[in-house]
């Protein structure tokens, strides 16, 4: 059987790294589990039924959890998270933060953490 044909891709380093965290307990490669969770969102958004269309509007903020059930409302915060984290992944706050006069963490090319002052001194932690 050959397999499918595969397309080179950017992954963000947080899905990433959550994905080698899980593969080998899942007995997938970090490729396949995000292959995986790509495929059960892709079902996910492809369902018509009336459930997840009251669980896409609640985590859109146009319908109210209080017409959910508890597992609906657990998929609907799984939604809202996965949002924020992508959303967080791809936000800057640095500079506006250092421009406020406010010292900031980040992470440098070799993985370290950095310490950078208002004034764009680094020091590594």
């Amino acid at each position: 059987m050959t397999r499918p044909s595969s397309t080179p891709s950017r992954i963000s380093a947080d899905i990433a790294a959550s994905a080698a965290a899980v593969a080998p307990y899942e007995h997938r490669t970090i490729t396949e589990q995000i292959n995986y969770w790509a495929r059960v969102g892709m079902q996910i958004e492809r369902s018509a039924s009336v459930t997840s269309r009251s669980v896409l509007a609640v985590a859109a903020g146009r319908a109210q959890f209080s017409g959910l059930t508890v597992d609906e409302r657990r998929a609907a915060h799984a939604l809202i998270d996965a949002g924020i984290a992508e959303r967080a992944a791809s936000e800057r706050f640095g500079a506006a933060a250092r421009a406020a006069g406010q010292t900031t963490v980040s992470i440098d090319d070799d993985g370290y953490l950095i310490e950078i002052a208002p004034g764009g001194t680094r020091r590594r932690l």
